[in-house]
């Protein structure tokens, strides 16, 4: 679900707050905060950009994979990185940006890998406006409290209690970098593990990959958009699919992962494989706990034999339903075109005062041209009346419609989408419709 206007202007406002008070001033990039989302529980670790960095704003590390991001990105220096005024490069970090330029502010949402989004989803908004007012508390709490102190390792939290207030904690910066050294996936499931490595075993070989697919998806609107994880595990021999799961890359859903699997060598196999194998390290740390409490071997390989052409075809299908899809969307899209200039056609027919500087000519004709002109730019240019190119309306008037038209209909053309234009253009207050306009009365002059 998008932000509606109302909630995006409330981030504007305090945005500006935010740079009124300059809190850049007096806090470092590397004196990291750290605000729970109230919905997910995710935490957003938030660097405030600008003392010693070229670009100034705020960005908030997403939960346990932003901080390690954070962490590698500190020995880049700020022409490295990856964020740019354009957002048009891959991210090399995990984190909501707030970058302030001289004439307006951007807001990214980046995800490791994949091209910065400008933020729009309705979690998004409402979490870095939690997250601006938080910061606001507490830079305000540092520069009102003298005897304020915080030792380089620590970070201080905001969190809410069960009663809905926000508290402060300082938290040591060690229990967070521990987590991130945990790279293992425990499996902590041991009597499932038991019985597992009591399953006869064969000479199978799975081979097991893992990739991202490259659109981002969207739950629900109290959740940040995700690049969903696909797990595949594949006989290696026959190339018989045994295992498949999309899922939400968090550590979260990788111990379910391990869950899954358990219960389809259980329930669905009965037997256990000779070895995994496997050319992707993240298998590799995911699997190594679950592979030595079931007792199957897990061999790293320098290439997979059939489970990548799986993950290059299944990346083909996705792309072939992503095209069907916007086929599809486009093909409801004019259908509401049409139908919506058909019934503002019949309502400007039947107004004296919007029908009166037309012809009879031009009165009786009117619909049928304003109808072919929608069909043209949506059948040879594939545009709709929001995107109508100069350039291509010019090529409608001057090469298409006269192969379509009669010489008497192809004289009325003028009158009637300049009269079309110039209501519809008031009425939807699109400037972009009088320069249309212009453009159709000089091809027929």
């Amino acid at each position: 679900m998008k932000a509606t206007e109302l909630k995006m202007n409330s981030l504007y406002r305090t945005v500006e707050l935010f740079k009124d008070l300059k809190p850049w001033e007096v806090i470092s990039e590397y004196q990291l905060f750290a605000i729970e989302d109230p919905v997910t529980h995710v935490m957003g670790f938030c660097s405030i950009q600008g003392k010693n960095t070229a670009r100034v704003g705020l960005k908030v590390y997403m939960g346990l994979e932003g901080l390690r991001h954070y962490n590698e990105g500190l020995e880049l220096d700020d022409s490295q990185s990856s964020i740019q005024s354009t957002g048009n490069i891959l991210s090399k970090e995990t984190c909501l940006s707030v970058i302030f330029n001289q004439d307006d502010t951007q807001f990214y949402d980046c995800q490791y890998g994949f091209v910065n989004r400008s933020i729009s989803n309705e979690w998004q908004v409402n979490f870095l406006e939690t997250v601006l007012n938080q910061v606001l508390e507490l830079v305000n709490l540092i520069k009102e409290t003298p005897s304020f102190s915080l030792e380089e390792n620590q970070i201080l939290m905001r969190l809410k209690d069960p009663a809905g207030r926000w508290k402060t904690l300082k938290v040591s910066l060690a229990t967070f970098l521990k987590q991130l050294n945990e790279e293992e996936v425990p499996y902590q499931n041991e009597l499932e593990a038991y019985r597992i490595s009591k399953l006869p075993q064969t000479n199978l070989v799975f081979e097991v990959t893992q990739f991202l697919m490259p659109r981002i998806m969207e739950d629900s609107h109290e959740s940040r958009g995700y690049a969903p994880l696909v797990t595949v595990i594949l006989e290696q021999e026959t190339k018989q699919l045994i295992f498949v799961e999309m899922s939400s890359p968090s550590r979260e859903n990788q111990e379910q992962i391990l869950s899954q699997v358990a219960k389809t060598l259980l329930h669905e196999l009965e037997f256990r494989p000779k070895a995994f194998v496997t050319d992707c390290d993240a298998v590799m740390r995911q699997f190594k706990d679950f592979a030595g409490q079931t007792k199957i071997n897990l061999l790293r390989v320098q290439e997979l034999k059939v489970a990548n052409q799986f993950a290059d075809d299944l990346m083909m299908v996705d792309r072939q339903l992503s095209t069907f899809v916007k086929e599809d969307e486009f093909e409801r899209e004019i259908d509401v075109v049409l139908s919506t200039s058909k019934e503002i056609c019949q309502r400007i027919l039947s107004s004296d005062v919007l029908s009166r500087e037309l012809t009879d000519k031009g009165k009786n004709q009117f619909e049928n041209i304003v109808e072919l002109f929608h069909v043209v730019m949506l059948g040879h240019f594939h545009e709709l009346p929001d995107h109508w190119s100069i350039e291509n309306v010019e090529l409608a008037c001057k090469e298409v419609l006269p192969s379509l038209l009669g010489e008497e209909e192809l004289q009325l053309v003028p009158e009637v989408l300049s009269h079309y234009l110039n209501i519809v253009g008031e009425a939807e207050k699109n400037s972009n419709y009088e320069i249309i306009e212009q453009c159709v009365r000089r091809c027929y002059l």
